[in-house]
């Protein structure tokens, strides 16, 4: 059980990891596209030019709402496996 619980708190923590370098990259390409020097971490869906970038906004927003709800999981888990061992 332990080895379950804790399994499952580095995949949340691998998501969550994967989510922040995945959306910073896209930050700094839509930046770089849009002519601006700060770095936001949310893709803005209302800016999105072409098929591709509204696709890439779409798996955005998934990804981000999977975070949403793993980070939750991932503590808790966290937290369990602490007190069962």
């Amino acid at each position: 059980m332990v080895i379950a619980l804790s399994l499952l708190s580095k995949f949340c923590l691998a998501w969550t990891l994967v989510y922040l370098i995945f959306s910073f990259f896209s930050a700094l390409e839509v930046g770089r596209r849009h002519y601006q020097r700060l770095v936001f971490l949310e893709f803005q869906p209302r800016r999105a030019r072409g098929s591709w970038e509204a696709a890439r906004t779409r798996w955005m927003k998934r990804m981000r709402l999977s975070t949403i709800f793993l980070v939750p999981i991932g503590i808790a888990s966290f937290i369990a496996s602490a007190i069962v061992s």
